[in-house]
């Protein structure tokens, strides 16, 4: 009896990863136009698994990370769709395998294009990822934080590509998109993120913002923000006099130099 239920539960097992294998093979030739349509209620006979959830996780996160290796970006997409719908409710997950696009998928490409498509992908996912947890601060300060790091100049070559794409295919302005995600995240509590680099995060998103919007000749908006900017460090540094771990004064001090030569400048408005 006791050899019979284990030959039943081998079986099912064997069943349980060959279905999963299915479904990630059966992608494989998918075009790369279809993946980024890629549809998760085709996985929905996934959740039939039950108890064998855990298992086809592990199996996925172990394919996952053969195809990164093997550089197979486009079922790996597929496999994290895959396991994101099989774990919907960890915030973990979301912001794993977004960030591994946006930033480690992307870096793999040389075109500028090609390294956008993998960073909106990563940022699409994330945005996903946020609704089926529409409380974990943590997935919104990654978020946030994603929208204003990839788009620095400083660090990445084609920022400023980058933020037209997200211009024109959605319409959003990263900065104001990262402040939103950033507001967000002090809302709801973040495990893994102190609150008050969370509110450092703010006030430099204001202070690149404001920069930004002077290199593009919107001078009243690079005023706005720079105003902003200023009453949030002002407010960081009522808030938490002993904080020492940044030099709120001297940023205070240099912005504040900022508006004195913005409000010199002749103004254009073009919100």
């Amino acid at each position: 009896m006791i050899h019979r239920k284990r030959v039943i539960f081998l079986v099912v097992l064997i069943g349980a990863i060959f279905f999963v294998n299915i479904y990630v093979v059966s992608f494989r030739e998918t075009s790369k136009t279809a993946v980024y349509r890629y549809d998760p209620s085709e996985s929905i006979p996934l959740l039939l698994l039950g108890g064998l959830r855990g298992i086809a996780v592990d199996f996925l996160w172990a394919r996952a990370i053969a195809r990164h290796e093997e550089k197979k970006y486009y079922e790996l997409l597929t496999i994290n769709n895959l396991i994101a719908k099989l774990q919907p409710d960890f915030p973990a997950v979301w912001i794993f395998q977004a960030w591994n696009m946006a930033y480690n998928i992307a870096h793999e490409w040389d075109a500028a294009r090609n390294k956008w498509k993998w960073i909106h992908t990563g940022l699409n996912f994330a945005k996903k990822g946020t609704v089926k947890n529409p409380t974990s601060g943590d997935l919104f300060f990654e978020l946030g934080h994603m929208y204003l790091h990839l788009f620095d100049q400083r660090f990445f070559k084609y920022a400023e590509y980058y933020r037209e794409q997200l211009k024109q295919e959605d319409g959003e302005d990263n900065y104001e998109a990262s402040l939103y995600w950033l507001r967000r995240a002090l809302l709801h509590d973040p495990k893994l993120h102190n609150v008050l680099a969370i509110e450092r995060t703010i006030c430099h998103a204001l202070w690149h913002a404001s920069l930004c919007a002077e290199k593009e000749g919107n001078i009243d908006k690079a005023f706005q923000y720079a105003e902003s900017a200023l009453n949030e460090w002002k407010t960081y540094r009522t808030n938490h006099p002993d904080d020492t771990s940044t030099n709120v004064n001297e940023f205070i001090s240099t912005i504040e130099r900022k508006k004195e030569f913005l409000q010199s400048m002749p103004k254009r408005d073009i919100w």
